[in-house]
């Protein structure tokens, strides 16, 4: 008859288990010849979800090669199932590099964009606090015909209007 592991047996575990990632993700930071190329295939659609969350992940940890993934990362962000994600390896890629790069990736879209990708594009320059972008998304948004779109222009400069919108000196 076998014993169940302690409590404290079990955590240790967790906590050699998350050494070891951690070891790993170091090894692959500085040996892998290639980190954007496979990074890039683990972002890819028909990677796995193992392969997906490790990458998002990974960007997240060490941003080094999030501005060459920012399309892919962009893509995910409008998901359902790695927004969040996706969002945070972006924040960690340096605002001057990021926001550049970032602009047309989301400008660009939004003339084919439905309500769920500008809601998703909102949070993402939400998230990220690129007001002036997120002011731009916003101004688009109210000058469409889609009802949908424009609700999210309302929601986004209800809840962060301020940020973006300059206020008379008194």
């Amino acid at each position: 008859m076998s014993t169940q592991p302690s409590d404290h047996d079990l955590w240790q575990a967790f906590v050699e288990a998350k050494r070891e990632m951690h070891r790993c993700q170091a090894e692959f930071y500085q040996h892998a010849h290639d980190r954007p190329k496979v990074l890039k295939a683990a972002l890819a659609g028909g990677a796995g979800a193992w392969d997906q969350g490790a990458a998002l992940d990974f960007l997240a940890a060490l941003s080094a090669d999030g501005p060459a993934l920012l399309p892919e990362l962009v893509g995910w962000s409008t998901s359902h199932d790695w927004a969040l994600a996706a969002r945070q390896a972006i924040v960690q890629i340096p605002r001057d590099q990021l926001l550049p790069l970032l602009e047309p990736l989301i400008m660009d879209q939004l003339d084919s964009a439905d309500d769920d990708e500008y809601r998703r594009f909102a949070e993402l320059l939400a998230h990220i606090e690129a007001w002036e972008l997120l002011g731009r998304l916003v101004a688009r948004a109210l000058t469409t015909d889609n009802p949908h779109i424009r609700e999210v222009a309302v929601d986004f400069t209800e809840s962060y209007g301020p940020m973006w919108i300059s206020k008379p000196n008194p």
